[in-house]
């Protein structure tokens, strides 16, 4: 496990309504071992940098918070403060979650914050403290990830943004706030296939096949 950044905070955006896979909620679906997503998920950001994680939740769906809480006592996760929160008008669409986040790394007076998706599995602890360590040592704005040679997730924010970052409405996030930053985005280039997001029954079909690394 790294070394923890002070005033870091990793949210991690699990409250959409996963209506594009039908019956099964994607972040339930198990891998090849029966790990599922969400568990694949938080095990490489709790194996990260960052100084705390929140895991933000739908309504009426406790059994992802408990899947939350057991990924976090696994060792050697178990080190890691986790918490749950549930967006409780998460169907307004993707910026309510990312509020949450925001007004939670507010509270905490936290320098940054590492903004990831409960669908994207495969991205790596390394990936992820690499973004960490640029945007600490830089002090950039946003430091992303970069696919096909744009902006994506996981992206890292500085506390400068909070405000602009709560100004964010409907069902989107942090892309418009990434494309009217410039070139003041660090971007960090990443394998396209490390930053896929597993949201439609054929990319479920492919998860259930994947095992994850050793270690």
């Amino acid at each position: 496990m790294a070394a923890e950044l002070a005033g870091t905070l990793a949210i991690v955006l699990a409250a959409g309504r996963s209506s594009r896979t039908g019956a099964q909620h994607k972040l339930l679906a198990p891998d090849a071992t029966g790990c599922p997503m969400l568990a694949r998920t938080l095990r490489n950001i709790l194996r990260s940098a960052a100084a705390h994680v929140l895991v933000l939740l739908p309504p009426g769906r406790p059994e992802l918070a408990t899947l939350a809480h057991a990924a976090a006592h696994t060792p050697p996760e178990c080190c890691k403060h986790l918490d749950t929160h549930v967006v409780e008008d998460a169907a307004s669409g993707l910026s309510a979650s990312l509020h949450a986040g925001v007004r939670a790394a507010q509270a905490m007076r936290a320098n940054s914050l590492l903004v990831c998706l409960g669908d994207m599995p495969l991205v790596p602890t390394h990936l992820l403290n690499a973004l960490l360590y640029e945007q600490h040592t830089t002090q950039a704005p946003a430091v992303a990830a970069q696919r096909h040679g744009r902006a994506g997730n996981p992206v890292v924010w500085s506390s400068a943004l909070f405000g602009a970052l709560l100004e964010v409405t409907g069902d989107q996030g942090g892309r418009a706030l990434l494309r009217g930053l410039g070139p003041g985005v660090r971007l960090l280039p990443a394998p396209a296939e490390l930053l896929e997001d597993f949201d439609t029954p054929d990319r479920l079909a492919r998860f259930a096949r994947m095992s994850p690394p050793p270690g």
